[in-house]
């Protein structure tokens, strides 16, 4: 049975590639503007070691996100290229179930991908590309834009995993493109029930001084 390496390079990597995205082994990146970035991943999850089988999750990463995150050691983390696990928002892509793997001795599974040799690896790379370009591409490259992040952020639809509080989403997704007297009154809508509240506030200020000087 192909391997998921060898079936990554021969059916995703020609369609993430004819999309824009970057590939990295499994991870396939798509860069917007500021430094932001759309990550998918195909996380394997070996549960039966007759199949072959992963998660598909995408994660939107703006460049903010990952100061904060990263605000210890920033000079050092910021080249680095993001990853899926850093996202603000994310969604994990549903196989259909043809290409679904069964529950198995009540262990719960939902959303592994799989192919093996009862589940043909062709019929799930057409299952999978098709999803891509179809819905997620269009997706991830919408979600770039700042404006169009920011309105999830606070509508929070289903099905999407949204990991800051919408005003806290709102500070860091404008921190390095308003001027800091601007952000101020966005920072008096930060949620302040969090351990770090007062540490993302001055945080945010100082990075708003640094990149109002360096713009």
């Amino acid at each position: 049975m192909i391997s998921q390496s060898a079936w990554c390079r021969r059916h995703v990597v020609p369609v993430a590639k004819e999309a824009g995205l970057v590939p990295d082994g499994k991870q396939f990146r798509l860069f917007g503007e500021r430094g932001d970035c759309a990550v998918l991943e195909l996380q394997t999850h070996r549960v039966d070691p007759q199949r072959e089988t992963f998660f598909a999750r995408v994660s939107i990463v703006p460049l903010p996100e990952r100061a904060w995150v990263h605000r210890q050691h920033w000079q050092q983390a910021k080249d680095q290229l993001p990853s899926s696990g850093s996202g603000m928002l994310q969604w994990e892509l549903s196989p259909p179930d043809a290409v679904a793997l069964e529950p198995q001795g009540g262990m719960d599974v939902t959303g592994l991908w799989a192919y093996s040799p009862d589940i043909d690896p062709v019929v799930c790379a057409e299952e999978l590309t098709r999803i891509l370009r179809d819905l997620t591409f269009p997706q991830m490259r919408r979600f770039l834009d700042r404006d169009v992040l920011l309105a999830e952020m606070k509508q929070r639809s289903a099905g999407l995993r949204h990991r800051r509080p919408p005003g806290w989403a709102q500070v860091l997704l404008n921190v390095d493109r308003v001027a800091p007297a601007a952000l101020e009154p966005l920072l008096d809508e930060v949620e302040t029930d969090y351990p770090v509240a007062d540490e993302f506030i001055a945080w945010a200020r100082e990075q708003a001084a640094d990149w109002s000087r360096s713009s």
